[in-house]
């Protein structure tokens, strides 16, 4: 047998959030995923009314860190696509050479819940990261 991934199996996702974390990954996929840290210009991530993770948004003169995380089999990035949940939608960007999926807001969603200015993965860590680890856990 071949263990040699086939292109359709390695996937790649612009990480902006809480997918940063490799704890989270972990929890989320049962392995760390291999990542990169990178930056995109004319995007930062916003953080929203009462939850810990946040939406991108275009914000010209900004730029964003990221983490590019990959490669991952066809089921890891499909369990990634269920975690992001009702109010994103994914597109295709180039970043660093690699062809990656990045989750962007719905913004007519009506569930999506108001903004309160740029998110920080420093302060989701300090503060955030136990309890939602806590939670995907339970």
């Amino acid at each position: 047998m071949n263990d040699v991934q086939h292109p359709r199996d390695r996937r790649w996702v612009v990480a902006y959030g809480t997918l940063r974390a490799p704890e989270v990954v972990q929890a989320l996929i049962g392995r760390t995923v291999p990542s990169r840290s990178t930056a995109i210009s004319g995007w930062e991530p916003q953080a929203l009314d009462g939850l810990d993770y946040p939406i991108l948004v275009e914000s010209a003169g900004s730029t964003c860190e990221v983490d590019l995380l990959g490669p991952m089999t066809a089921i890891e990035y499909d369990l990634i696509v269920e975690w992001e949940g009702p109010w994103y939608h994914s597109a295709e960007w180039e970043v660093d050479g690699v062809t990656a999926t990045v989750f962007l807001p719905v913004f007519d969603h009506p569930d999506l819940p108001d903004r309160t200015g740029v998110w920080s993965y420093g302060l989701f860590r300090d503060r955030d990261l136990a309890s939602r680890l806590a939670w995907m856990w339970d």
